[in-house]
């Protein structure tokens, strides 16, 4: 072996490395970061990412103005008989689960896919909130609950300082 034959640019033949598109990059990210920090710590580079292996992860909104917090959550895909909301101790918790299910049937093949998973997003709310009075509604796929916020005093209490 030829000195020359070690060094990568005096060979007589190359070889092209096959170009990779965008999203195989994105995709060999996701899948980087999913498997060394989790999949929830960073997000996602990909838009759906988060509905791979019948796992789902809905967005939710949270805003909150003098009178009440609304809290939004999309939930595409999803039956109303199949979500469950509950308050307890201050905290919001949304739960559901999501099943899908296809098939396609076709003169010599069937296809089925088939994919369930179960979700629970949980969400602290301040003292503030009327929680007997919250109210929820769900509407081309997105759950929409709003949380009256209580007046606040408008007078200030002095408390006196006693010493020994």
């Amino acid at each position: 072996m030829a000195i020359t034959d070690l060094i990568p640019w005096k060979r007589q033949e190359r070889e092209v490395a096959p170009s990779r598109s965008q999203e195989d990059w994105l995709d060999d990210m996701n899948r980087l970061f999913d498997n060394f920090f989790g999949r929830r710590a960073f997000g996602s580079l990909t838009p759906f990412a988060g509905e791979e292996w019948g796992t789902f992860y809905p967005q939710v909104d949270v805003e909150e103005s003098d009178k009440e917090i609304a809290i939004s959550a999309e939930l595409p895909g999803i039956d109303r008989k199949d979500i469950d909301i509950s308050i307890s101790h201050g905290v919001l918790t949304i739960r559901g689960e999501k099943k899908s299910e296809r098939e396609t049937k076709r003169k010599n093949y069937t296809y089925a896919e088939r994919s369930y998973g179960s979700f629970q997003r949980s969400i602290s709310l301040p003292s503030t909130v009327e929680e007997d009075e919250a109210q929820a509604k769900f509407e081309k796929g997105v759950l929409t609950i709003t949380l009256p916020k209580t007046a606040p005093s408008k007078s200030a209490h002095k408390i006196d300082v006693k010493v020994r």
